[in-house]
């Protein structure tokens, strides 16, 4: 009986329950950056995105109340993750080697987006159409990509700075 209640302590314990709280977000994230890439958020479903994470759609509720919160979130984990790539960039001396050092790294998504396709193009393209606050946080993440391009080849007295920073972040 003691066996027992041990386990059940370690099992139940809050450390654990945060493990499996993040790996549970994390699936889900996984699962709705591919069904957004694929379907949209107007055809992406909580259904869809359950069944794609693995989970009963109980389970994405619980940690996501609505798509909308999903969609935020998403958005959330590519602004940290773009956040990430430009600081390993700023350590480079040249704004040109910045450049090329963001575009290798997100080389390193190739594979995800060759197979999924990438969730962000979809889903400012649907909330640009929309007065959502989403539209917002997309619109405020594609900004930030774009002006830190932008300064890139301003740091290479590029005149076309903004055009060009425009036209790498719609590609990449």
């Amino acid at each position: 009986m003691r066996a027992a209640r041990a386990v059940d302590y370690v099992v139940s314990s809050p450390a654990r329950k945060l493990d499996i709280r993040e790996a549970n977000e994390a699936r889900i994230l996984r699962a709705a950056e591919k069904t957004f890439a694929l379907h949209g958020f107007r055809g992406a479903t909580t259904e869809a995105i359950a069944s794609e994470a693995g989970l009963p759609k109980a389970n994405v509720h619980y940690y996501f109340k609505t798509k909308e919160d999903i969609a935020a979130a998403v958005i959330e984990q590519y602004r940290v993750h773009m956040a990430g790539i430009a600081q390993v960039a700023e350590k480079r001396p040249t704004a040109r080697e910045r450049i090329l050092s963001m575009l290798d790294s997100l080389a390193c998504d190739c594979d995800a987006i060759a197979h999924s396709g990438c969730p962000m193009g979809p889903l400012c393209v649907e909330f640009g159409k929309r007065d959502t606050a989403l539209r917002e946080e997309a619109n405020r993440l594609l900004l930030r990509m774009i002006e830190w391009v932008e300064r890139q080849f301003a740091g290479m007295a590029r005149a076309d700075a903004r055009a060009l920073a425009i036209q790498l972040v719609s590609t990449v």
